[in-house]
């Protein structure tokens, strides 16, 4: 299967965005106190998980501005709880008011282990409200993001490079002697490049990354066979190699939470 990235393009992170819980019902959500912790599927963190998800419960993003998008991710950080699925344990909607959402694209759910779930639908645009309804009872979600698929123009060069990071800091005495002091169990930096693309490509890479201002947002990185959670290690740089095509290099780092 063809690589691509999901990122946020809605911009449901901002502080003054709201996400809220509740219920829904017909074409139509209302908050409430349904589940427990529910702001951890917003917080561009995957080792933390929301519960008491029941069937009929929702998510609500409500963003400031009209926006588009086409495609949304969900992670389960461990056992979704579901026996086997239909395909359907969830609905999302769109609207620009809670009692007049619409679009009721059904997805699935998680795995018995950690996993991610992506949904894709025709694009929609002029939105505010993006509404996901659980339609059966689940466990361990800890990410929801609406946003955008980007899919792979060509696949990436084969000399795909990766380290791991450690971020070490070395300290040296006075005498010479060295300390060391590690700071987390080491992330992957991936490097991957792309010798010819389209300027069509290129646009299209540029709007992800104004989208996630650079390095500051985590966003979903399907390879072919694995889903990661990465986030730009550094800004994307494009070098034409012939008119309207480019060479650039993209440095992910996987994120441990």
């Amino acid at each position: 299967m063809a690589s691509y990235f999901i990122y946020d393009s809605i911009n449901q992170y901002r502080s003054d965005n709201t996400v809220s819980e509740g219920t829904f019902d017909g074409t139509t959500f209302t908050a409430s106190d349904s589940l427990t912790s529910h702001e951890r599927v917003a917080d561009q963190n995957i080792g933390t998980a929301m519960s008491g998800v029941t069937a009929n419960d929702a998510i609500c993003y409500q963003v400031g501005s009209a926006v588009s998008a086409d495609a949304v991710a969900m992670r389960f950080s461990g056992d979704c709880g579901v026996g086997v699925s239909d395909n359907a344990e969830n609905t999302i909607r769109f609207g620009t008011a809670l009692d007049g959402l619409s679009g009721a694209v059904n997805f699935g759910t998680g795995s018995s282990s950690a996993s991610w779930r992506v949904a894709t639908f025709t694009e929609v645009t002029s939105k505010t409200k993006f509404c996901v309804e659980f339609n059966d009872a689940q466990d361990n979600i800890s990410e929801i993001l609406i946003g955008k698929k980007l899919s792979f123009e060509v696949e990436p060069d084969v000399n795909i490079q990766s380290s791991i990071n450690y971020e070490n800091s070395i300290q040296r005495s006075l005498g010479g002697v060295e300390y060391a002091l590690n700071v987390n169990p080491g992330q992957e930096v991936t490097t991957i490049g792309f010798q010819n693309i389209s300027s069509t490509f290129k646009t299209n890479l540029t709007t992800m990354q104004d989208a996630i201002k650079g390095e500051a947002k985590k966003f979903v990185w399907y390879d072919g066979s694995s889903f990661h959670w990465v986030r730009l290690d550094k800004p994307m740089q494009f070098t034409e190699i012939a008119d309207g095509r480019f060479s650039t290099q993209l440095v992910l780092r996987q994120q441990i939470q």
